[in-house]
């Protein structure tokens, strides 16, 4: 990717990675020395916080789902610092009507899928 012509990196996010739960784990999240390791030790808390049944009580959100989405986020985040070479950006295509939640979107995937494809014919 690094020998590309224009290589880019688009994660799709969603906006249920919102920011939330304790200040402690926003300012974790959001840090701007964050690393990649970081964000791995956060991931693998919060499913041991969840797995013990703590997670509420040490700050975490009670979406699984939004979590794993601030992670992306985060992420997303490091990598764009990290990889000056690399278009590196996050896309939230709204909330689409997919299997994931029975239909229930208001948006089309494809018009979902519209701003990761600008993204993705940056130059």
């Amino acid at each position: 990717l690094r020998t590309s012509l224009l290589p880019r990196i688009i994660n799709v996010a969603s906006a249920a990675g919102r920011l939330r739960g304790s200040q402690k784990i926003i300012e974790k999240f959001t840090s701007p020395s964050l690393t990649i390791p970081q964000i791995d030790s956060l991931m693998k808390e919060f499913v041991s916080d969840v797995e013990n049944g703590v997670h509420a009580e040490m700050g975490w959100p009670n979406t699984c789902y939004g979590v794993s989405k601030m992670g992306l986020i985060a992420f997303t985040r490091v990598l764009a610092r990290e990889e000056q070479g690399i278009i590196v950006n996050s896309v939230d295509p709204g909330f689409c009507a997919t299997d994931q939640n029975q239909h229930q979107g208001y948006i089309t995937a494809e018009r979902g899928a519209r701003t990761a494809l600008v993204l993705a014919q940056l130059s």
